[in-house]
């Protein structure tokens, strides 16, 4: 794909009519607090933004998602091994 482009000046991105920029966390992929510096928009579709609250299997209440990538190797794993975003 790269040699088909080769040259080509990146397209700005044209949001689809309807579409919303959502912050997100791009280690979590929930809202964005604000002023996190691991912050990324995203355009979504009407109701299919992040959700709201998650959970984990073997952890009770609250648990904040720096702790889980903490406690957890294999989601810190699934976080860090991405590209950090589509492109």
């Amino acid at each position: 794909m790269q040699d088909a482009v080769a040259g080509t000046p990146p397209g700005k991105f044209r949001l689809p009519e309807g579409m919303s920029l959502i912050p997100i966390n791009r280690k979590t992929g929930m809202y964005a607090a604000e002023g996190d510096p691991d912050t990324i928009i995203e355009a979504f579709k009407p109701g299919t933004g992040p959700a709201d609250t998650f959970s984990v299997i073997g952890m009770e209440g609250y648990v904040a998602p720096e702790e889980i990538l903490r406690e957890s190797p294999q989601a810190n794993q699934a976080v860090t091994s991405g590209a950090g975003g589509l492109f």
